[in-house]
Order: structure tokens, then C-alpha cells, then sequence
């Protein structure tokens, strides 16, 4: 019987997410990359950040989630602020990321940045049933990593803009799979 993973339990660690960050071909790749992460947006939320939706001067940003709902969250990484001060420029409105044409991001070619910068750092997605990184293993990778700093599932909850607390137990109020490696070494001497 084969066994069945959640998507949730697969992430990266913060060295591999400054890799692949660090391995974006342009300032805004790295900055779709930090913002993925950071922010734990969705791929869609991403294509619909507008330049009125970041509030610089409270650190906060609207999010437009799925179901059409709203969620206000804090920008938590100084450094991706000022890149998206940075990204913005001069511009009065308009999508923070867009295209050639100065059009919204679509959802593929947020995906060719995030699997093209995971292929430029030689970084696999860990889990083993998709090949290559995608956008939604950094929103994995943030929870897991707040989850591991302490923050409270509700916070994680409120973050990833998840509408039952059950989802967010369900996916992150577990421990990871590193934790029970580290805990069964720990406790049985293991190498």
C-alpha cells in the first residue's frame, strides 16, 4: 500500500530558500521569491498584489485570498520591504510584479521564476512526488518555520489567511518530519 504524504510535511529550509533566492536571474525574481516566502502568498495572490495593496509605513500588506476574501498581514523581513519599496520605484499603482507589457504576472510565469531558480540552485522540490519547486512549497516552508519558531497556530492560521483553524492544525500543528528525525536520534543515540 503505497502511503500518502500531505503536501505540507515537505519543506524547505531556510538555507535552500537563500539559495534558490540567490539564484533568480533578476531583482525581481529574487523579490516574487522573498514575497512567496515571506509573505506566504498563494501563486494567484501573488499575480493580484497591486502597489496600493502595501502599506510601507505599517508594514502591512492586502492580501486578496482565495474566495475572494481579504487578509491583512505584517510584512515580518525589513529586507524584503525595502526590495519592495525598491521594486516599486516611482510607480503610482498598478501590479507590484508584472510583465514586459506592464501586465499582472500570470500564474505560469510565476511558475517558471520559482522552478527556474530551484533548477539555478540545483534544489529539488523534497517532496518526492513533484519534480521541480513550486510556489507553494515557500508558503509550506514559512508556516513550518514560524510553527517552529513558536508562533501560535492561531497567528499561522491568521498569516496564511486559512478560514478553519482546523486546516492549519491539520497542516502544521503536527510536528515536522525533521523534528521526529532529530527527537528519535536524540533519544536513541542514533548516527
Amino acid at each position: 500500500m503505497k502511503q500518502q504524504h500531505k503536501h505540507s510535511e515537505f519543506t524547505l529550509k531556510t538555507s535552500e530558500i537563500d539559495k534558490i533566492v540567490y539564484k533568480a536571474i533578476s531583482f525581481r525574481d529574487r523579490c516574487i521569491l522573498k514575497s512567496l516566502y515571506w509573505i506566504g502568498l498563494r501563486r494567484e495572490e501573488l499575480t493580484l498584489l497591486d502597489i496600493q495593496d502595501i502599506d510601507f509605513e505599517r508594514k502591512r500588506v492586502i492580501i486578496h485570498g482565495k474566495g475572494k476574501k481579504i487578509r491583512v498581514v505584517p510584512i515580518i523581513n525589513n529586507d524584503l520591504l525595502s526590495d519592495l519599496k525598491y521594486q516599486i520605484g516611482n510607480r503610482g499603482g498598478g501590479p507590484v510584479f508584472s510583465g514586459p507589457s506592464g501586465e499582472n504576472l500570470t500564474p505560469r510565469a510565476i511558475n517558471y521564476v520559482v522552478s527556474r531558480a530551484g533548477e539555478r540552485a540545483s534544489i529539488n522540490n523534497p517532496n518526492p512526488a513533484l519534480k521541480h519547486i513550486n510556489p507553494h512549497i515557500f508558503r509550506h516552508s514559512i508556516a513550518r518555520h514560524l510553527k517552529d519558531k513558536g508562533f501560535s497556530a492561531e497567528w499561522v492560521q491568521k498569516f496564511l489567511g486559512h478560514s478553519s483553524f482546523k486546516t492549519t492544525m491539520d497542516m502544521y500543528g503536527t510536528l515536522s518530519l525533521e523534528q521526529m528525525q532529530e527527537e528519535a536520534s536524540r533519544r536513541l543515540m542514533l548516527e
